[in-house]
C-alpha cells in the first residue's frame, strides 16, 4: 500500500513538474524594437523565435527562460536598410544567426500583477546583464509574457558612432508560451 501511495504521489509530482514547460511560438508573438534615426522612430522586429520556457507562478524563483531570435528576419519596413542591417558593422548576420536571453532570475515585482525578470543578453557575440518588469497571463493552453527593456545598441558593437542615429533603442516583448 505504500508502494502504490508512493507511485501516486511521484506520478502527480511528475505531471506538475512537466505541465511547467513551455514552448515559444513564434507565430502569435512579437519582438519588436524602436530607434530615432533623423528624430524619427523607426521600428522594426524580428522572428524565428525558439526556445525553452518553465515557468510556475506558484513557484516563481523556480521558473527560467532560454529564448532566441533569428538576426537574419530582421524586418524594418524597409529592404534597403534591412539589408544593411545584415552587414557585419550591424547585426553580422552570417557570424551571428540568433540573439539570444537566459534569465538567470525572476522575481515578484512591487507593483501587483508584474514580476521582474534578470538575465544575460548576447548580441553579436557580447553579452550583458540586464532586468525588466514583465506580466504574465495565463492564456488557452499556455502563457503570454509582455515586457519591454532599453538597450544601448553600442554596447553591442552594433553600428558606430552616429549624430543622426540613437545609441538607445527601446525593445518590446509580447511572447506566446504553449504549453508542451
Amino acid at each position: 500500500m505504500k508502494k502504490i501511495a508512493f507511485c501516486t504521489i511521484l506520478l502527480i509530482s511528475s505531471f506538475t513538474i512537466f505541465s511547467q514547460n513551455y514552448t515559444p511560438v513564434d507565430n502569435g508573438s512579437s519582438v519588436k524594437f524602436s530607434i530615432k534615426n533623423f528624430g524619427f522612430n523607426v521600428s522594426g522586429s524580428f522572428t524565428g523565435l525558439k526556445g525553452k520556457i518553465v515557468f510556475n507562478p506558484n513557484s516563481i524563483g523556480s521558473s527560467y527562460f532560454n529564448v532566441t531570435v533569428e538576426t537574419a528576419t530582421v524586418n524594418t519596413g524597409n529592404g534597403s536598410r534591412d539589408g544593411h542591417l545584415k552587414k557585419d558593422e550591424y547585426f553580422d548576420v552570417e557570424k551571428y544567426a540568433a540573439l539570444s536571453f537566459v534569465s538567470t532570475k525572476i522575481s515578484n515585482s512591487d507593483k501587483p500583477g508584474m514580476l521582474v525578470m534578470e538575465g544575460k543578453i548576447t548580441i553579436k557575440g557580447v553579452t550583458k546583464n540586464i532586468s525588466f518588469p514583465f506580466k504574465a497571463n495565463p492564456v488557452a493552453n499556455g502563457y503570454s509574457f509582455v515586457g519591454e527593456f532599453k538597450l544601448n545598441r553600442r554596447d553591442f558593437n552594433v553600428g558606430s558612432s552616429s549624430m543622426v542615429l540613437s545609441d538607445n533603442l527601446t525593445v518590446s516583448l509580447s511572447v506566446f508560451a504553449k504549453n508542451n
